[in-house]
C-alpha cells in the first residue's frame, strides 16, 4: 500500500503561518468570550469555503496545493482566515485607533496573501493578491465589526 500524502510545493508556509497565529490567538489578551471565538471561528472558516466553491473554483480563479484538496486548502481556506479575524477583533475590542488597525490588517492580509503567491502554494491563473485588496477593506470595515455587533446583540430575532 503506498500512501501519497502528495505535498505541495511552498506547504512550508500554511503549515508556519496556522502555528504562528494560533500561538498568537492564545498569547494575546482576551476580549471575545469562548462563545465569540468559537462563532468567529466557525462563521468565517464557513464563509471563506463557500466563496471557494462558489466563486473560485467554478472561475478556475487560483489553484491551491496540488490538484488534490487537502492540507493546503485545511489551513489556508479553514484556519488561518478565522484566526486573523479572532486577532483582529481582540485588537479592534482593545484600540481606540479602530481605522488604523484596519488598515494595518488590509495590508497584512495582502502581504500573507501575496507570500502565499511566492511560497508557490498558491498559484494564480486569473486572481493577483492586490485584487483582494477591495474584498480586504469590506471585511475588515464592515463585516468584522458587524459580525461582532450581531453576536453581541442578545435581542435579535
Amino acid at each position: 500500500m503506498y500512501v501519497n500524502f502528495d505535498l505541495a510545493k511552498g506547504i512550508w508556509y500554511p503549515i508556519v503561518l496556522s502555528i504562528l497565529l494560533v500561538i498568537i490567538i492564545f498569547i494575546i489578551p482576551k476580549k471575545l468570550s469562548k462563545q465569540e471565538l468559537y462563532i468567529t471561528f466557525g462563521v468565517i472558516g464557513y464563509v471563506v469555503w463557500m466563496v471557494d466553491m462558489t466563486i473560485a473554483a467554478p472561475f478556475d480563479i487560483f489553484d491551491i496545493g496540488t490538484k488534490r484538496n487537502g492540507l493546503p486548502e485545511l489551513l489556508l481556506y479553514g484556519i488561518i482566515p478565522s484566526c486573523i479575524a479572532i486577532i483582529f477583533l481582540n485588537l479592534y475590542l482593545s484600540t481606540s485607533k479602530k481605522k488604523t488597525l484596519t488598515i494595518i490588517f488590509i495590508v497584512l492580509s495582502f502581504i500573507l496573501e501575496w507570500l502565499a503567491e511566492i511560497t508557490g502554494i498558491m498559484t494564480s491563473k486569473i486572481w493577483h493578491a492586490y485584487y483582494s485588496i477591495p474584498v480586504f477593506t469590506v471585511v475588515f470595515f464592515f463585516a468584522l465589526p458587524w459580525h461582532l455587533k450581531f453576536i453581541r446583540n442578545r435581542n435579535h430575532s
